[in-house]
């Protein structure tokens, strides 16, 4: 009878961290999230330590630039500021697994620096920003531009979501006048997508947008990793003779990871065409049909 009520929890999912804390994988997502919360403690006991981490543009002309950089974790404990950082937990990590921890990484510092700049450098007037719900906004805007019909709450495609929010958003900041937050708010989703597109990625949905860095050839690959295989090393002629009389066409010590990989995102979001036909490959590979 016990062992009806007992409550059981998943195991932590696996990700491509930095490094482990325990058995949980630190990803530069888990660390912004992490230190955002840690703020909240921080400002329990000094509130007015959180006001030195806000991005404030008049503040860094006169000198305080560490604040562009540090306004993403100037998280005060409110019940909105718990839903961003959850919300940036979801979409972050999405975004992360689909280019790499390296490539996610450059694209976090870019969104954080470069619109917080330009506002700066401009000197528009009413700009500021703090805590993560700025950069969760712009990781759903990649999410909704790689899976537009992705069905969101009641059946709604994932890009009416990121309008509406990018919307409301915008009427809030032009209602309110804050003009520096509104130029801030827009530059950093554009300059998400671009980034994404020199990555490589958005190519169905996004490819107005032209790829000036970057190999289209191997912009392709998922997780920041180059399609195009290193080279191996000569090996002996008996060696070669082995190899050479495998069979090629069986599946791969990878082909059950990417299968893995593709289930999970099918009962989740659901999957592309392209990516449902490679479904489709993998099973018939691993049934050896």
């Amino acid at each position: 009878m016990t062992g009806r009520f007992q409550l059981n929890f998943p195991e932590p999912r696996p990700r491509d961290g930095w490094f482990k804390l325990g058995g949980f994988d630190v990803t530069t997502t888990a660390l912004l999230v992490g230190l955002g919360v840690l703020s909240m403690f921080a400002y329990a006991i000094s509130p007015s330590s959180l006001s030195k981490l806000g991005f404030v543009p008049e503040l860094v002309r006169d000198g305080e630039l560490w604040r562009l950089v540090t306004w993403p974790i100037a998280t005060d404990p409110s019940i909105w500021a718990l839903i961003s950082l959850a919300f940036f937990w979801i979409f972050g990590h999405r975004i992360e697994e689909m280019v790499g921890r390296t490539r996610f990484t450059r694209l976090v510092a870019i969104l954080i620096v470069m619109p917080a700049i330009v506002v700066t450098v401009l000197g528009i007037s009413r700009g500021g920003a703090v805590g993560i719900g700025l950069l969760g906004t712009a990781m759903l805007c990649i999410f909704a531009a790689d899976q537009p019909n992705a069905p969101f709450f009641f059946g709604i495609p994932a890009w009416v979501i990121a309008v509406i929010f990018v919307a409301l958003d915008v009427l809030q900041y032009v209602g309110n006048r804050w003009w520096g937050v509104l130029v801030q708010l827009l530059l950093t989703c554009a300059l998400a997508l671009v980034v994404m597109r020199q990555f490589g990625e958005l190519r169905e949905t996004m490819s107005f947008i032209p790829q000036v860095f970057g190999d289209s050839k191997t912009s392709g690959s998922r997780g920041g990793r180059s399609a195009k295989p290193a080279k191996r090393k000569k090996q002996s002629r008996d060696f070669d003779r082995v190899v050479t009389q495998g069979p090629w066409n069986g599946p791969t010590p990878g082909d059950q990871a990417e299968m893995d990989r593709l289930l999970d995102k099918m009962n989740s979001v659901g999957l592309s065409d392209v990516e449902r036909k490679r479904l489709s490959e993998l099973g018939k590979r691993l049934r050896g049909s």
